[in-house]
C-alpha cells in the first residue's frame, strides 16, 4: 500500500502509477536512469503541476470516509453476529474470515484519507511504509481468496452433499482459511521486499522501489492475475456449475423453480457482478497503463477505480446480511439480537422501571420465558426463525439426498 501523494510533479515513464491498492507508486530502476538522460523526461507533465486538485482533495475524503465507515460497521456486524452464535456452521467461518479480511483492508483507508487533507508526503515513517503497504497487500489477496473458496465450498455442499460435502468440518474449514491468510502473506512478498519511503522534490512517497526496468510490468500482470483473473474465473464456472445442478435436480423432481430457487440465483449473480464492477477497472486501468505516462486524466480515473476496489470490502458483508437468508436466521439467533429483543418488548409493556428492566432482562427466567421465535427488525416480516433446524428452507432431493438451495 505504497500511499496516496498529495502532490506529484514530472511524472515519467519509469514512475507508474501502479498496481498495490492504496495508491502505489512504483519506482524502479529505469526512472532512476531517466534522471541522467537529456530528453527522457519530455512527455512528462509540466513541472508545477499539482495532484489533487482542490475538488479531490476534499471530494475523494469524504467518499472514504463514507466507505470506511460503512465498511466498518457492516463487518463489525457480521463478525460480532458470527462470534455471538454459539452453534457455527462450516458457512460461518469462511464469512468470518472474509469479514476480518475486510475490515483489516478497509482500516488502511485512514492513511489516504491524511494524504488528501494534508500538504504533506508520507510523514508516518518507514516502519508504518513497510507495514501497511504489506498488510495491504495481504488483506488484498486474503479477501479475494476466502470469496474464491466460499465459492467452492457451496459447489462441493450442493453438488457432491453425499459425498465429499459431508467431510466439511469446522476443523477442517479453519485449517483452510488459516492455509488462505498464510498464502496471501506469502503473495504479499514483493510489498515486504520493496516498500519504502523515498524522497521526490523534498516530499517523502511510500512506494515501491522495484529492481529492474520491467519490474512494473511483471508485477502488474502478477497482482491482475492471482487477485482478479482467476478468482473471477473460478467463481463465475462454479456458480453457473452450482446453479445448473440445482435446476437439473428440479426438474428431475417435476419443480418449478420457487420463489427461493430465484432468490439464490439473483443472490449468486449478485455476488458475482458485484466482484466483477468493483474490481474490473482497477485492474483494466493497471494492465492499460503498463505502457503509458500517467496523466492527470489518468489519476482522476485512478482515484474512481479505488473508490470501486474499497467499496467491494464494504458492499461485500451487505450482501450477506441482505442477501443470505441463512445469516439472517443466524442473526435473529445471536445474544445480540435476544439481547434487543427483550429490551423493547419490556421498554413496550410500560410496567416496569429502568432498574427492573435491568434486572429482569439479566435474570435467568428471563432468558427461559424469552421466545426464540422472536426476530430481530428489520427482518420480523420474513418468517419466524426458531431454529436452524426448525426452518421453511426448500430442499431438492437427488438420488435420495436433500440438498439445500441456499447458500
Amino acid at each position: 500500500m505504497a500511499l496516496l501523494l498529495d502532490r506529484v510533479r514530472d511524472f515519467s515513464p519509469g514512475l507508474n502509477i501502479s498496481p498495490g491498492l492504496l495508491n502505489p507508486w512504483i519506482l524502479n530502476h529505469s526512472q532512476r536512469d531517466c534522471e541522467l538522460e537529456p530528453g527522457c523526461g519530455e512527455h512528462t507533465l509540466a513541472a508545477g503541476s499539482s495532484f489533487p486538485g482542490p475538488a479531490v482533495r476534499f471530494v475523494l475524503p469524504a467518499i472514504y470516509a463514507l466507505i470506511c465507515a460503512s465498511g466498518v460497521l457492516a463487518n463489525g456486524m457480521v463478525i460480532s453476529v458470527i462470534l455471538g452464535c454459539k452453534q457455527k456452521v462450516v458457512s460461518d467461518i469462511y464469512i468470518l474470515n472474509l469479514a476480518v479480511a475486510d475490515l483489516l483492508f478497509l482500516l488502511g483507508m485512514p492513511f489516504v484519507i491524511h494524504q488528501l487533507l494534508q500538504e504533506q508526503g508520507w510523514v508516518f515513517g518507514d516502519f508504518l511504509c513497510w507495514a501497511a503497504t504489506t498488510i495491504d497487500l495481504n488483506n488484498q489477496f486474503s479477501s479475494v481468496g476466502i470469496v474464491t473458496l466460499l465459492c467452492v465450498d457451496r459447489y462441493v455442499a450442493v453438488v457432491y452433499s453425499s459425498t465429499i460435502g459431508q467431510k466439511r468440518t469446522l476443523r477442517c474449514t479453519t485449517l483452510i482459511n488459516a492455509g488462505v491468510w498464510a498464502g496471501s502473506l506469502i503473495l504479499a512478498t514483493p510489498a515486504m521486499l520493496y516498500a519504502r519511503v523515498h524522497w521526490d522534490n523534498k516530499t517523502e512517497i511510500c512506494l515501491l522501489d522495484l529492481p529492474g526496468p520491467h519490474s512494473v510490468y511483471w508485477y502488474t500482470l502478477y497482482q491482475s492475475l492471482l487477485a482478479f483473473l482467476l478468482p473471477l474465473l473460478v467463481i463465475t464456472v462454479l456458480y453457473s456449475l452450482t446453479l445448473q445442478h440445482l435446476f437439473r435436480a428440479m426438474r428431475r423432481v417435476h419443480r418449478k423453480p420457487s420463489a427461493r430457487s430465484r432468490k439464490v440465483t439473483r443472490m449468486a449473480l449478485t455476488i458475482i457482478a458485484a466482484f466483477f464492477v468493483c474490481w474490473t477497472p482497477y485492474h483494466v486501468l493497471q494492465l492499460v497503463n503498463l505502457n503509458a505516462t500517467p496523466s492527470a486524466t489518468f489519476f482522476y480515473l485512478y482515484q474512481a477505480t479505488i473508490c470501486l476496489s474499497y467499496a467491494h470490502s464494504c458492499v461485500s458483508p451487505i450482501l450477506v446480511i441482505f442477501c443470505t437468508e441463512f445469516f439472517r436466521e443466524r442473526m435473529a439467533q445471536s445474544r445480540y439480537c435476544r439481547l434487543f429483543t427483550k429490551w423493547r418488548a419490556i421498554r413496550e409493556s410500560h410496567s416496569l422501571s429502568i432498574p427492573e428492566m435491568t434486572a429482569t432482562m439479566y435474570s435467568p427466567e428471563a432468558s427461559h420465558a424469552a421466545s426464540p421465535c422472536i426476530a430481530c427488525p428489520p427482518f420480523a416480516t420474513e418468517m419466524p426463525l426458531c431454529s436452524v433446524t426448525e426452518t421453511t428452507r426448500f430442499n431438492i432431493v437427488v438420488n435420495g439426498h436433500e440438498e439445500p438451495s441456499g447458500f
